[in-house]
């Protein structure tokens, strides 16, 4: 009878002693087939297994705990980060309307008008707007750089017959026949933003910008009496530097490869303004004023919208529509009304006003 039950209690001891080992780590099956792991210890007196639970590691979504999920989700690492370079070119081309009222041409001695300066029109120009935007590292934030350019801007009129070219504040000087005008503008941009993704679909910056405004304006003619050429040239330079703030915001963004985002920009700019006005009659010495201005505000706002459609996963096709308004700023035939060859004074005349709008295509890259 004994031996019987020495037999038995050797038996159970070597169950539990198989089901669980007490060096073991990892791993053990429990009564009923269920797997645990961690430590465990093994009670052979009690003969029951003591186990110690330990629940399985599970891999978590990157940036799942983040706040503001989607904004993280994107930036956290290198999964959430996605792309850190956008590269952006754009073919662009923008009308831009004339000067305000000046007149440029007058027809006998009544000064009645042959042609007028706020009657130049300006054909389309076509440009260019290059942009790069880096991501840092995986923080919502990223910098961006920018430039676009126009420079062909040009509108000319001819004016048949006689009349009398206007130079300066105090008139018609100069008798000629078959007078031409011709006014040209150029505008240079650049910028430097930091961006600042604030919520899934709006992108807050601001940073540093600066342009530059060139003007020309020239008139020649045919002198009355000596049929010589006889010609007036006023140059007007604006050199703009200053801060902005703006925001992107897309407005259809559904996950596809299509996506449209609006976009606005403004800043004030402190204008370095320069003007030079000079007339030539043959036979006679040549007469030059000019004057500059350091310390006048001016303002360069634009608003758009950016549609772009991807290719590739990396390779996106780009249209966008702007508009820009750029106040404050010195015209080329609007100096002609603040010159005075016979007092030998000049003065420059900042408050003339630009507005541009027009489109782009172009190709985004991101990688």
């Amino acid at each position: 009878m004994r031996a019987s039950q020495a037999t038995l209690l050797l038996s159970i001891a070597a169950a539990v002693g198989l089901s669980c080992l007490p060096a073991v780590r990892g791993q053990c099956a429990a009564p009923g087939g269920a797997q645990y792991s961690g430590d465990m210890a093994c009670d052979l007196y009690g003969g029951r297994p003591e186990f110690q639970p330990q629940a399985q590691p599970q891999e978590e979504e990157p940036c799942a705990n983040e706040p503001m999920g989607g904004l993280f989700r994107r930036i956290r690492n290198h999964e959430c980060c996605g792309n850190r370079w956008n590269l952006a070119a754009e073919g662009i081309a923008l009308q831009r309307n004339a000067t305000r009222s000046q007149s440029l041409y007058d027809v006998g001695t009544t000064a009645t008008e042959a042609f007028n300066a706020k009657n130049f029109e300006f054909p389309v120009e076509a440009g260019v707007r290059l942009s790069a935007i880096r991501q840092l590292d995986c923080e919502p934030f990223a910098v961006e750089v920018a430039y676009f350019q126009v420079d062909g801007f040009a509108a000319s009129e001819s004016v048949p017959g006689q009349s009398l070219m206007v130079t300066d504040a105090n008139g018609p000087h100069f008798i000629v026949n078959d007078g031409v005008a011709r006014y040209t503008s150029a505008l240079y941009v650049g910028d430097v933003n930091l961006r600042w993704q604030c919520f899934d679909r709006l992108t807050l910056l601001g940073g540093f910008r600066m342009g530059q405004l060139n003007e020309h304006y020239h008139a020649a003619g045919a002198g009355a009496g000596s049929g010589e050429a006889v010609t007036l040239d006023v140059d007007a330079f604006n050199h703009l530097y200053g801060f902005q703030l703006g925001a992107d915001a897309d407005v259809i963004d559904f996950g596809g490869p299509l996506k449209v985002k609006a976009l606005c920009r403004a800043g004030a700019f402190g204008n370095f303004a320069s003007q030079n006005n000079r007339r030539v009659d043959a036979g006679f010495s040549d007469e030059s004023l000019n004057a500059n201005r350091d310390d006048h505000i001016a303002f360069l706002g634009e608003a758009g919208v950016v549609l772009t459609y991807e290719f590739t996963k990396h390779l996106s096709f780009r249209a966008s529509a702007e508009a820009m308004w750029l106040e404050g700023v010195a015209l080329a035939p609007e100096q002609i009304g603040s010159t005075n060859f016979i007092a030998g004074t000049a003065d420059i005349d900042t408050n003339g006003g630009v507005f541009y709008y027009g489109g782009g295509l172009g190709l985004e890259y991101k990688f």
